[in-house]
């Protein structure tokens, strides 16, 4: 999982999605992630950017994170040791000032 390359410019040339789709593609991503040993509804940012690739954009993958996490539909977590992760990890994470969100779990 740490070894894949980073897709932060995957999606520069897609349509994009809405709101609504991206939701439905986070859910469905995170639901087919369940065998990483995570609990149930949880999964790690980067793997989640990874699985939608070019169905959307870097700054749309980011801001409906955002969003979902503002309606409290999701936790975002920051990782406790960036520094322990390969630097595709963390271009794939998500910043937040001096954090690195890196688990999203679903609360509703």
């Amino acid at each position: 999982m740490a070894s894949r390359p980073p897709t932060a410019d995957a999606g520069t040339g897609s349509a994009g999605m809405s709101p609504a789709e991206l939701e439905q593609a986070l859910r469905e991503a995170t639901a087919s992630m369940q065998s990483h040993g995570f609990g149930p509804r949880t999964a790690l940012i980067p793997d989640l950017r990874r699985a939608l690739g070019r169905q959307v954009s870097r700054g749309e993958f980011d801001q409906g994170l955002r969003r979902l996490q503002e309606e409290g539909s999701i936790g975002l977590e920051p990782h406790a040791h960036p520094e322990f992760l390969n630097p595709f990890e963390v271009q794939d994470a998500l910043p937040e000032g001096q954090s690195l969100l890196y688990l999203l779990r679903w609360l509703k």
